[in-house]
């Protein structure tokens, strides 16, 4: 495998890095998120409205058409941005006091998430996607840099990789580094234990939620500079950051697993996918291939689980 096609399966694997990071913190907890593809899809919708070069053709729950020229490039960017970050969090939270107050699973308290989110954004832009984002503004974020000619081949780097390895480090001084990350692991280990140890379980798990809807919404900002958002955006992108994660070794038990694992796992299910295709294996296949692959480390999981028992 040559130098760019290295730098593809990493530009394919930095946006989803967004993903996993914030997916993994919650199966930290013995958790999961159902709704981090509706998450993908709403900032991706705002921040397609707001970087879309002219008068958008959507119409956002009946108002509109929306023009936003007439804003100052960087401002505009800086609104799509904390937008998306807000929305998700926003969604993230109200699933985290659910889940935290109530000590409803995940499981549910996303669902339900997952579908609101789904009906706002299909109710609201029926299902029109929101057009393209200004050329100059996708390559000045999305675009490449030109090293040069490197063993016979022209180099360039892609851009979205530099914003996925700060994400990785903010992810891996959070864990390793701080008060909150000790916590989550307590949490995640043994609630009960943290709790009488005089951590708040609480705060714990909502602040775990409020962490993944930052980096959620960050990803979802990105995520529309790769293709035209619509209601329809990021479909089924929780099942891969939830695999990614467990493949890289953080455990559905909680209270277990490394950034790095998570991040190793990002790459490989994006390097599986792009080698497939490659290769020329049908699209409906590569699913069975991400299937055992899954099957495989939760089994490894398992194991390591009731050995420890």
């Amino acid at each position: 495998m040559n130098l760019p096609n290295i730098f593809t399966i990493l530009e394919q694997s930095s946006v989803r890095m967004f993903y996993a990071l914030g997916v993994a913190g919650l199966i930290l907890l013995a958790g999961t998120d159902l709704s981090v593809g509706r998450m993908v899809a709403l900032g991706s919708v705002i921040t397609g409205l707001l970087l879309h070069p002219g008068e958008n053709i959507v119409k956002l729950f009946g108002l509109g058409p929306w023009n936003f020229t007439a804003m100052s490039v960087g401002s505009r960017i800086a609104t799509a941005l904390i937008l998306s970050i807000l929305f998700c969090v926003m969604f993230s939270a109200i699933a985290g006091f659910f889940s935290a107050y109530f000590k409803m699973h995940p499981f549910i308290s996303t669902l339900a998430t997952q579908l609101i989110i789904y009906g706002l954004l299909f109710f609201g832009t029926s299902g029109t996607p929101v057009g393209s984002i200004d050329r100059n503004i996708k390559d000045a974020i999305g675009g490449r840099w030109e090293i040069g000619s490197f063993g016979g081949d022209f180099i360039t780097f892609p851009k979205l990789i530099v914003p996925a390895i700060i994400a990785v480090f903010v992810a891996w001084f959070i864990w390793n580094k701080t008060t909150f990350g000790k916590n989550m692991f307590a949490v995640g280990g043994n609630p009960e234990a943290a709790s009488v140890s005089g951590i708040s379980v609480f705060w714990v798990t909502l602040g775990v939620f409020v962490m993944a809807g930052v980096f959620y919404g960050c990803g979802a900002f990105l995520e529309a500079f790769r293709a035209n958002a619509s209601a329809g955006t990021g479909q089924g992108y929780e099942m891969d950051a939830i695999a990614a994660c467990v493949v890289g070794g953080v455990s559905f038990y909680g209270g277990i697993g490394k950034i790095s694992g998570a991040v190793l796992g990002v790459i490989i299910f994006t390097g599986l996918t792009y080698c497939l295709t490659f290769l020329g294996i049908d699209t409906n296949l590569q699913f069975v291939f991400k299937g055992l692959i899954i099957l495989a480390a939760v089994s490894l999981d398992c194991v390591k689980y009731l050995k420890k028992k």
